[in-house]
């Protein structure tokens, strides 16, 4: 009860406005990651919410973000339920990068692919070989079938697999989100607890309390 009404008091902390938010990050990854399946895209786009979520109110709703999203995918495909840690270090990492104003530039933007890409593509192989063995679902599976077929080890041919497909996402899912902070209206910026960087403000100067 103590933890619960702690982390409630820490939400409450963050504002409205980023409680509201929160719900938009979880839809606006389940809406990326469907289009990517019904289009076949080689892609995955399900972290789109997470990392804009982490950009505007910080670390701590952009990992509840990302764990919820794959809470809730996890319910018709249990096998996501492991990956709930990727996601959730893509929403601290957002916070982190935001903070150092790495979204407010496209090229800081796009290079900040890279180190998405090794938390997903990296921590992600090395969890697909703990975890199931080096043969987990998806697209990245069918590649790294086809790598082991022709020789490759079981572990290599994961990581050969899974870091290029996650740059692969990350860049078009960095760059998506740089385009929907380049459309959010100023008032909404004033409320929200990152806000203050995509306005050129101080923390100090926003008023805004200090945020993990």
């Amino acid at each position: 009860m103590t933890s619960t009404t702690g982390f409630s008091r820490l939400m409450k902390s963050y504002g409205r406005l980023t409680i509201f938010m929160i719900p938009i990050g979880i839809a606006i990854n389940f809406v990326g990651g469907q289009i990517a399946l019904l289009l076949k895209l080689p892609v995955y786009l399900d972290s789109i919410g997470t990392i804009l979520v982490g950009a505007t109110c910080g670390s701590i709703p952009g990992a509840l973000v990302g764990l919820v999203s794959n809470l809730l995918n996890s319910i018709t495909s249990p096998t996501n339920l492991p990956f709930a840690l990727l996601n959730i270090m893509f929403g601290l990492l957002a916070g982190w990068l935001a903070k150092r104003g790495v979204f407010t530039s496209w090229w800081k933007t796009l290079l900040s692919a890279i180190p998405f890409a090794i938390i997903g593509g990296g921590l992600g192989a090395l969890m697909t070989i703990w975890i199931f063995g080096g043969l987990g679902g998806g697209g990245g599976a069918i590649i790294v079938g086809a790598l082991v077929a022709s020789g490759m080890d079981i572990n290599t041919a994961n990581f050969v697999a899974q870091i290029p497909m996650d740059i692969l996402d990350k860049v078009p899912t960095v760059m998506i989100v740089y385009l929907i902070l380049l459309r959010i209206p100023k008032r909404l910026y004033v409320k929200l607890p990152l806000g203050y960087i995509y306005l050129n403000k101080s923390a100090a100067a926003a008023k805004t309390p200090a945020h993990v």
